[in-house]
């Protein structure tokens, strides 16, 4: 039997990516998600804002040179976007990928346990992509 004495986690992440025709910015993204800005849940929303925002970069600033847009989605586990970011690429919009992460605060931890998807003429936010 073995018996690990050092530090166990049980942490979870969920990677994202999200398209859209204009950059991120706060009242966009609650409107995204249907946020009035006198909302009660505001307080949570805006802790998402600033997860996604601190945790994401557009798509053009995280590919390594050479690297292809399937080995970079790859690493966040987002192989079935590659042809959507492809075609979004192609006509101008933007792209961000990053990753939400359960140990960075009670707000991650609640978006990292169920996964969610918004596609709509605003945005494609796809958050479909976790695991413990």
């Amino acid at each position: 039997m073995k018996i690990k004495a050092d530090y166990i986690t049980n942490s979870s992440s969920t990677s994202f990516v999200i398209i859209t025709d204009d950059e991120l910015g706060r009242d966009k993204f609650y409107k995204w998600f249907g946020i009035d800005l006198e909302s009660d849940f505001t307080y949570i929303f805006k802790e998402l804002f600033d997860a996604v925002k601190y945790n994401s970069k557009p798509i053009e600033d995280e590919i390594e040179k050479g690297q292809s847009l399937d080995d970079f989605l790859s690493m966040y586990h987002l192989t079935s976007e590659v042809e959507r970011v492809k075609k979004a690429l192609v006509l101008g919009k933007k792209v961000r990928v990053g990753k939400l992460k359960s140990d960075e605060g009670y707000i991650q931890t609640f978006f990292c346990l169920d996964s969610f998807c918004i596609d709509n003429e605003l945005v494609y936010f796809n958050a479909l992509s976790n695991g413990w």
